[in-house]
């Protein structure tokens, strides 16, 4: 299949935009802190959508955010549209303490599960909320769930300076993947916390008994924490195509800490993990979207 030529984007706003043009000047309220987490989920799966070659670039548009021109979804197209609405729907699940992982899952069709790359999103709200690692079978990693416990907001200036960092993070690791293979798809996954009803599943999403399974070899990354005042949120990756030699230091400054020893976890945390389990046999703890239905292109280089 041949590669898409890369097209300079016209960013969308001013190259000197302000952080308030995307995001809530004040992220301390449960609302604003709810609507911070989800608005960085939507901008950033489009920015994977885009470097990873999933999708067109009739499909985004190029918005400055603290200096960095990123791809945003394009609300002229009607597949962005599409993916736009799914991922709005999530909001309410962020706001209701709902949601526990989304996920963009890569894998080679016609297979949904052969996975080949994951880039996840985990969410915290607040102290009592405990993440759950023993039934995801997603990218678990006791020191990543030790440093999703350990982060706190500190203030704006401080989350945004880790937005910046994360957004940098993600795209020097997107640089160091081997293009997809052409028969590559993608689909979006979800998980509930306790809090979600038995029912419960949001629009655009179909209930599964299956979130996603990584390969045990496949390399992991953490890009960043970034926190609300009442929320929490954990940005990882894992795949099968980290080029040899250059995946980077794992060992970077989270969200009002360094992450180089991390702590103990916590004995409440291993008690959410036993009530998870029981609640995956009362019913389908999941839900997936449908798949992009797109050809990959080459990803291109950064401007």
């Amino acid at each position: 299949m041949s590669p898409h030529p890369a097209i300079k984007r016209t960013s969308t706003v001013n190259s000197n935009s302000k952080w308030e043009s995307t995001f809530p000047a004040d992220i301390q309220t449960e609302k604003n802190s709810a609507t911070f987490v989800h608005r960085f989920i939507s901008i950033t799966s489009a920015f994977i959508l885009d470097k990873r070659g999933i999708l067109g670039e009739k499909h985004f548009k190029t918005r400055t955010i603290e200096k960095l021109q990123i791809p945003v979804f394009e609300k002229e197209n009607s597949v962005s549209v599409r993916l736009i609405k799914k991922i709005d729907a999530l909001k309410q699940a962020v706001v209701n303490k709902y949601l526990r992982e989304f996920a963009v899952v890569l894998y080679q069709k016609p297979d949904e599960e052969d996975v080949k790359e994951v880039f996840s999103f985990r969410l915290m709200y607040g102290e009592e909320d405990q993440i759950s690692i023993s039934v995801d079978t997603g990218i678990n990693s006791d020191v990543f769930s030790q440093n999703l416990a350990s982060a706190t907001f500190s203030d704006l200036g401080t989350t945004k300076q880790y937005f910046v960092d994360a957004i940098r993070k993600l795209h020097r690791c997107i640089k160091h993947l081997e293009t997809l293979p052409a028969d590559t798809d993608a689909s979006f996954r979800i998980s509930f916390t306790e809090h979600a009803p038995k029912d419960y599943m949001p629009e655009g999403f179909d209930e599964s008994d299956k979130f996603y399974e990584i390969a045990p070899e496949m390399t992991r990354d953490q890009f960043g924490i970034l926190c609300g005042n009442h929320h929490k949120l954990q940005l990882l990756a894992a795949s099968q195509f980290w080029k040899p030699g250059d995946f980077g230091n794992t060992t970077f400054n989270s969200l009002n800490q360094s992450i180089v020893d991390a702590p103990t976890l916590k004995t409440k945390q291993t008690k959410g993990v036993e009530k998870k389990s029981e609640r995956v046999g009362r019913r389908f703890p999941y839900g997936q979207s449908a798949t992009m239905n797109k050809g990959n292109r080459k990803t291109p280089e950064p401007d």
